[in-house]
């Protein structure tokens, strides 16, 4: 006895016509970069004495105690005041680098471990708490006697394993790298 499956495309087709604004689908986790292609952080990083240099310092000694946004506000800050505003007022020309700027570059294109592995933390958080309200017990309606689902609890365990691995990393080897040893901050270089 032959056996044929049906294909999935007039299943599909019937899924898109009757979605309710309800219904979920499934989506990337990622949306699309739409960052401008030229990131004047990374075009104008010229050395370990320059300004970027003393504004990757200041993310890296300030992550994990101070918020993200707070950090972006000090580097923007830093570089206003230790380079822009000296060259304007030697009537030089100067590039402007906003606060979006520098959130953008530190966001997208510098990698901060400490950050990385303190939102992978929240995040496995944020699973736990999910699977404890949905996917670990079931209660029957009839009796409210609670039954726990052991897969759910399985899948539990596996995230708390891995969240205290990370604690683990970050407390351990990411709090143990010594800060670079600060140095003045030289001229900036402009092309």
């Amino acid at each position: 006895m032959n056996f044929t499956l049906p294909t999935a495309q007039p299943l599909v087709g019937d899924l898109v016509g009757t979605q309710d604004d309800d219904d979920e689908i499934p989506c990337d986790v990622e949306e699309e970069d739409t960052s401008p292609l030229e990131c004047p952080i990374c075009s104008h990083n010229s050395g370990d004495a320059s300004v970027i240099q003393k504004m990757n310092e200041v993310e890296t000694n300030l992550t994990g105690t101070v918020s993200s946004e707070e950090i972006y506000r000090i580097q923007h800050q830093l570089y206003e005041h230790q380079v822009r505003q000296p060259l304007i007022r030697q009537s030089k020309k100067c590039p402007e680098i906003t606060l979006e700027e520098i959130r953008t570059h530190y966001q997208n294109h510098r990698l901060n471990l400490k950050e990385i592995v303190a939102k992978e933390i929240l995040f496995v958080s944020k699973m736990q708490v999910h699977f404890r309200k949905a996917q670990i017990a079931t209660r029957n309606p009839n009796n409210g006697r609670k039954k726990f689902n052991l897969k759910g609890v399985e899948q539990w365990v596996k995230l708390s394993k891995h969240k205290l691995d990370l604690v683990k990393y970050f407390n351990g080897k990411l709090s143990k790298k010594e800060a670079s040893k600060s140095s003045g901050i030289k001229p900036y270089e402009f092309s």
